[in-house]
């Protein structure tokens, strides 16, 4: 345990800010009293559009693992805190897993270096489920051994232990975050993968019936964005480092349960068309998180429907 930071007064920096979760966090930490927020985003999948009007915030375009590393050495200057959540995703990894390497390997130990180089307090490192690998079976629990079967799995690891090596190597805090299914306004941006919640509903607004794939029991952890960004600036100001927490909600909730509740908030029943199964037939892929809850007094108090209620009101509002 060290001395607890402080967002208020203080200059972050966050990658991937002008994304999904990214700009969201951002909202977060000027509403913090953060004095400045410098946002590392290769804009290729954020828009600096997603970013709230009036924020202390600077804009570097940079794509990490490929663009020049004295833009980081820059963006990092004076910095007293960095949230890594820029990344190349999973579905990204399958078309171009070599890139995606690059970006989140060797764009992350860049980045890391500049961090510490420029003489940051703490790091806090945004991972993935896809860490553990695994499909099936319990809640996934922090102290269990990762087996990550995917190219982006295998960088997000990666990237856990690059964070530990360079935070223990310049004497400085960090904490990582395994994030589950994070869902909620700004998801889907134009570009990038669409989740089940957003395809879902944009087919209930065009008159047509939600798709399940199989049987629809795949279970998922679903957590909204703005509990996933409360647990991510708690692990910040906390004085815990060098520990890993699962950020989810804890609760199992299947795909065919999750269109039922996307349909009773819609308003527009519509039925359920069937599709074949796919490769996420049978699994169950849900965090406990009895950890972040004893660490850091965490729990996620926004509800499924709540949640949803607010993705609807984005997407109606967007189109």
């Amino acid at each position: 345990m060290t001395e607890p930071h402080r967002i208020a007064g203080s200059t972050v920096v966050v990658t991937g800010g002008c994304g999904f979760i990214g700009s969201h966090l951002v909202s977060a930490l000027a509403a913090r009293g953060a004095r400045r927020v410098v946002v590392i985003d290769s804009l290729r999948y954020g828009k600096p559009q997603n970013l709230e009007a009036g924020l202390p915030v600077e804009v570097v375009k940079h794509d990490l693992g490929f663009g020049d590393v004295a833009e980081l050495e820059r963006a990092c200057a004076g910095a007293d805190y960095l949230f890594h959540l820029a990344a190349e995703k999973h579905n990204q990894s399958k078309d171009d897993p070599t890139r995606v390497l690059r970006a989140n390997v060797e764009g992350t130990a860049a980045l890391l270096g500049a961090a510490c180089r420029a003489g940051v307090r703490k790091v806090l490192f945004t991972s993935s489920l896809y860490a553990y690998g695994r499909l099936s079976g319990p809640p996934m629990v922090e102290s269990e051994h990762p087996h990550p079967s995917t190219v982006y799995g295998i960088s997000k690891l990666t990237g856990e232990h690059l964070t530990a090596f360079f935070a223990r190597q310049h004497g400085i805090d960090f904490v990582t975050l395994r994030y589950f299914f994070v869902y909620g306004p700004r998801q889907f941006a134009g570009t990038g993968y669409k989740s089940v919640i957003v395809k879902s509903f944009e087919r209930l607004l065009s008159g047509s019936a939600p798709i399940v794939n199989g049987d629809g029991q795949q279970a998922l952890d679903y957590i909204f964005v703005d509990d996933a960004v409360e647990a991510t600036c708690r692990a910040l100001e906390s004085p815990v480092s060098g520990e890993l927490f699962n950020v989810g909600s804890g609760v199992a909730t299947s795909v065919r349960d999750l269109v039922a509740a996307i349909t009773r908030v819609s308003g527009k029943p519509a039925g359920v068309e069937a599709g074949p199964a796919d490769w996420t037939a049978g699994s169950s892929r849900v965090g406990n998180v009895a950890k972040i809850r004893d660490s850091l007094g965490f729990v996620a108090t926004t509800s499924l429907e709540q949640g949803l209620t607010a993705t609807l009101r984005w997407l109606e509002a967007s189109s």
